[in-house]
């Protein structure tokens, strides 16, 4: 659940100073039923719940220690996640492209709802992962075989 202090430390990490994010009556003011979150708290969410989900899916044949970079990422938000909120997050892969033997790049889809179905937002990113037994990022290259 969205509760007060959850709003009150987002607004501090993202350094937003709107009052609607703290105060019930500036909400209100602005057409809100309830403080709303600042539009990154959406990408703070999925980044706590499911960033480094697919290295560790078995079904996905990530190996453990593999390099993740982020190459994209985007929210689409239908309406401000409110102080109260009981929200769900519905993670799906897109898209698995291997662009080497040895790299992949993973496109997962999220979705942020209440617990009765309303739609808040949604997120999608692209992760490009490298095995670790393969890629020496200090070199840049592909290392056969070497750890």
């Amino acid at each position: 659940m969205v509760t007060e202090d959850t709003l009150r430390d987002a607004a501090a990490q993202f350094e937003e100073p709107l009052a609607a994010y703290r105060d019930p009556e500036a909400a209100r003011s602005l057409g809100h039923p309830a403080p709303i979150a600042p539009p990154a708290f959406a990408s703070r969410l999925w980044f706590r719940m499911v960033w480094a989900w697919p290295m560790y899916e078995p079904d996905l044949g990530r190996k453990p220690g593999a390099n993740l970079l982020l190459a994209d990422l985007h929210t689409v938000s239908f309406r401000p996640i409110r102080l109260g909120d009981r929200l769900t997050l519905t993670s799906t892969v897109a898209d698995i492209t291997e662009i080497s033997r040895q790299r992949d790049i993973i496109h997962i889809q999220n979705e942020i709802a209440t617990e009765d179905g309303e739609p808040v937002c949604g997120t999608g990113y692209k992760f490009v992962i490298s095995h670790a037994d393969t890629f020496d990022p200090a070199a840049g290259t592909e290392t056969e075989g070497v750890a």
